[in-house]
C-alpha cells in the first residue's frame, strides 16, 4: 500500500526555560503540528545507530535492497509517534510550522551599544531534540534531548570568561585596520566606538550579570561602511 499524508496535532513537551532551563518539570507544552507520510522506516545498523536518512512506504515498495549496514528497516507509525516522524520524515515543507516571533533572552539585559539576544518562536522540535541522536533500543525508539549548552554553543560545556576575552581580543586584532584618518569622520568615530565597547565588553556583561554563553552573542556589531555618492 501506497504512503498515505496525514496530519496529528501533538502536544510538544517544552522546557522550563529555553535556553536556561530544559528540565520539564513545570509540565509546559504546546500543540504542534507534524503533517507527512502516515509511516517511516528508520535504517538501522545493528549499534541502534541510523546508518541512512529514513524512507518511506513508496521507498520500501520500489524494490531497493537493504544496504549491507542496515539490520532493520524499523516502522514508525506516524500517527502514534508524530514526534519522531516530524524530526526524522519528510514533512510537507509547505505544511511545516515557521518561526513568527522572537523572544528576548532573560539574561540578556539591554544595555547601550551591545545587541541583545533573542530565539525564534514558537519553540520548534528541533530545537529541543537533536535529530541525530534517534537510536532504537530493544524495539523502542530513544532521542536525546538538547542541554542549554549543546543548543547555545553546540557543544557540551559552557564558554568561559577567557574564551570570551580571547574572542574579544580576535576581534580588536581584526579591525586594527578597518580605520583611518582619512574616512569620513562619523564612520571614523563609529569604528573608534566600537573598539571601544570590545574593550569594555567583558567587563560590561560581568558587572551586568551576563554569563559567558550568552555573552556571545551580544558582542558588538561592527560599523558597516557605505560608499558615498
Amino acid at each position: 500500500m501506497a504512503s498515505q499524508q496525514i496530519r496529528v496535532e501533538y502536544d510538544l513537551a517544552l522546557p522550563n526555560s529555553f535556553l536556561v532551563d530544559h528540565a520539564t518539570t513545570d509540565g509546559k507544552t504546546r500543540t504542534a503540528v507534524y503533517d507527512g507520510p502516515d509511516k517511516i522506516y528508520l535504517q538501522i545498523g545493528a549499534d541502534g545507530k541510523e546508518v541512512a536518512g529514513p524512507l518511506t512506504e513508496d521507498d520500501i515498495l520500489d524494490g531497493r535492497p537493504m544496504p549491507a549496514d542496515c539490520v532493520d528497516w524499523f516502522e514508525v507509525d506516524c500517527a502514534t509517534n508524530p514526534l519522531v516522524c516530524q524530526l526524522r520524515g519528510p514533512v510537507v515543507d509547505e505544511l511545516e510550522e515557521e518561526y513568527t516571533g522572537e523572544t528576548v533572552h532573560p539574561g540578556s539585559p539591554d544595555i547601550d551599544g551591545y545587541p541583545q539576544f533573542s530565539y525564534g518562536t514558537p519553540i520548534m522540535p528541533n530545537d529541543l531534540y537533536n535529530k541525530e541522536s534517534v537510536r532504537v533500543v530493544k524495539g523502542e525508539i530513544t532521542m536525546d534531548r538538547y542541554t542549554v549548552s549543546q543548543k547555545l554553543l553546540d557543544r557540551d560545556e559552557e564558554l568561559t570568561w577567557e574564551e570570551i576575552r580571547q574572542k574579544r581580543n580576535d576581534a580588536l586584532s581584526n579591525s586594527d585596520s578597518k580605520s583611518a584618518d582619512d574616512m569620513p569622520a562619523a564612520l571614523l568615530q563609529e569604528w573608534k566606538t566600537y573598539r571601544q565597547k570590545l574593550r569594555d565588553f567583558p567587563a560590561t556583561m560581568e558587572a551586568a550579570g551576563v554569563t559567558p554563553s550568552v555573552a556571545f552573542y551580544m558582542f558588538p556589531v561592527e560599523p558597516e561602511f557605505t560608499n558615498p555618492e
